[in-house]
Formats: C-alpha cells, sequence, structure tokens
C-alpha cells in the first residue's frame, strides 16, 4: 500500500494529496476505498491521458496488495 502511495503522492504533488478523498478515506481507515480513489486521478490538463489511466491502474493494484 505505501509503495502506491508513494508513486501517487510524488505523481500529483503532497498538496494535491493533502486536500483529497483519497487521504480522507485512509485517515478513515477505508483502505480498499482510498485504493479505488486512484481511478480518479488520470487527468492532465483537464483531459483524461492513458498513460495516467495505465499508471493508475498499477498503482491501484500495487495498493491493495497489502489487503490481500
Amino acid at each position: 500500500t505505501r509503495g502506491a502511495l508513494y508513486s501517487f503522492v510524488y505523481n500529483v504533488g503532497a498538496g494535491n494529496f493533502r486536500t483529497s478523498t483519497l487521504l480522507r478515506k485512509i485517515n478513515q481507515g477505508d483502505i480498499k476505498g482510498a485504493c479505488d480513489q486512484l481511478r480518479r486521478w488520470t487527468y492532465a490538463g483537464g483531459k483524461q491521458w492513458k498513460g495516467l489511466m495505465t499508471r493508475r491502474e498499477i498503482e491501484r493494484e500495487v495498493c491493495l496488495w497489502g489487503q490481500q
């Protein structure tokens, strides 16, 4: 789980992470819900990017490894 979150925060920035629903779910103890939030972060410049979709799917899978 941590590895996925490190990758995510490095990519989106600490400021964006600090105000995210993803962090709120972590703080509530909803780790699966937090991992699922990664799928929402696939836009850059107002457009959805295939590369970000792929990256977030990988991060989500890594995030969920800790829950299995």
